[in-house]
């Protein structure tokens, strides 16, 4: 349940200040936290969560899950893991919900003992816009960076007559009363999506409409002009149409709701097929061929064989066995040594191998990774791809592939290379239809 002073974007934060009106000794002041999520106490925000469980009647294993989710962390650094003693993950689905919890309670005990209580408190996760007197706003910080070592937070107050809070910046007026405009940063380039790029002029539009509504919103009448000035003039240099402002409304016929389908935008083709879907009330959501993230290179570090997939374990004489894991690959090549050391020839085929002549070494300090890849369909098809590759002494061949994989894998043979790490070139024909149930695809391959 969220307390009084919690906002949940810009929208009602702009109806709770237009009837605002300041005294003469009153200021704007803003109060921001210093790295928030990193610098959360762990061993606070569950005995936080523990008091809300019991005072709404709730399971207290819940605590328990949660002590679980933050206290299991670990920080990869120059290939050496590290514990991480406080703080959240920015990324964790946990971790918003827990610090806006601290947050709560946090506040609750500032605004119950704190030398002032100020008049107007509003806070949005970390950041706080308040209204108090101007000769004790320091002493509300002070007390602020009391409550909690690890959270300290800093003040901003107005200049001149003005304070920003979220996309929004407030205006004291001569007479006190508060006016409110959007706020841009002054790093703000007013760079959009550009209008020649390749996407649906729905989405194109999509940015305007966007653009106008904010401007609806957080604009009050006196500044609402010049708000309007400015995105048009943003939308002319990205090349974007420009709403219409006063388009009446058309009565939509009735449609019956079904599952949308997902098209690449080709202009010209997938729009058209795009229409006609429409006629059988099927919406269409039109996707990028490519996204930026698949051009840049993953900044987070890789952990040799931490993945599902396709493998491929080399012997000496030129015989490889390959093989296919849900779990690590580092895993399954440990049990494949647990079955060489034990002799369990019965049940392994590495093993079988490996005691079928002297001298017989499989190299299981070189594993090959020859295709990442968690899903269950197209990792039993990569492998059958892979085995009919190599040449292999695996007891089986896996899935069996129908006769139209033929010349591609014929032409995969004719390119093989011996490197260490094999190029990925079939990826893409093993995605098929999520349609399709896995029964239905191992008879149709057959």
């Amino acid at each position: 349940m969220c307390t009084a002073a919690y906002v949940k974007d810009s929208y009602p934060f702009v109806g709770e200040i237009k009837d605002l009106k300041l005294t003469n000794n009153e200021t704007m002041v803003s109060f921001d936290v210093q790295s928030l999520f990193t610098c959360l106490p762990i061993q606070d925000c569950i005995e936080i969560v523990k008091r809300k469980l019991q005072t709404h009647n709730m399971p207290i294993e819940y605590a328990e899950l949660l002590h679980h989710c933050l206290t299991s962390g670990y920080l990869l650094w120059n290939d050496e893991f590290y514990v991480q003693v406080d703080g959240v993950a920015m990324g964790s689905p946990v971790s918003p919900v827990v610090a806006d919890l601290f947050m709560e309670d946090l506040e609750e005990r500032a605004l119950r003992s704190g030398p002032i209580t100020p008049r107007f408190y509003k806070r949005y996760v970390d950041d706080t816009f308040t209204i108090s007197p101007s000769d004790l706003t320091s002493a509300f910080l002070v007390h602020l960076n009391s409550i909690n070592k690890n959270i300290q937070f800093t003040m901003e107050l107005e200049a001149n007559n003005s304070l920003a809070f979220l996309d929004i910046l407030i205006i004291k007026n001569p007479d006190n009363t508060l006016s409110h405009t959007v706020y841009r940063k002054p790093t703000h380039t007013n760079k959009y999506l550009n209008g020649d790029s390749h996407q649906h002029p729905s989405q194109l539009a999509t940015v305007g409409k966007s653009l106008f509504q904010r401007a609806h919103h957080l604009c009050d009448a006196e500044h609402l002009e010049d708000e309007l000035h400015q995105v048009k003039l943003a939308l002319h240099q990205n090349k974007l149409p420009v709403p219409r402002q006063h388009r009446r409304s058309r009565i939509k016929p009735p449609t019956v709701e079904r599952q949308p389908a997902f098209l690449p935008y080709v202009k010209g083709v997938t729009d058209r097929i795009g229409n006609i879907l429409k006629r059988a009330s099927i919406k269409t959501v039109y996707k990028a061929h490519k996204k930026v993230s698949q051009f840049l290179r993953p900044i987070k570090s890789n952990i040799p064989l931490q993945t599902a997939g396709v493998y491929k374990l080399e012997c000496e004489c030129g015989l490889s066995y390959i093989g296919q894991t849900k779990r690590s690959i580092g895993t399954k090549v440990k049990e494949h040594i647990g079955d060489v050391k034990n002799r369990r020839s019965s049940k392994s085929a590495v093993c079988e191998h490996a005691l079928d002549k002297p001298n017989h070494f499989i190299r299981f300090d070189k594993p090959q990774i020859l295709a990442k890849e968690h899903r269950f369909i197209p990792r039993m098809i990569r492998e059958a791809i892979e085995i009919q590759k190599h040449p292999n002494f695996n007891r089986e061949d896996g899935w069996r592939l129908s006769n139209t994989w033929d010349p591609l894998i014929k032409n995969l043979k004719s390119q093989i290379q011996q490197t260490a790490r094999p190029k990925d070139t079939v990826s893409a024909f093993c995605v098929q239809p999520e349609r399709y149930s896995r029964y239905q695809l191992r008879n149709r391959w057959r």
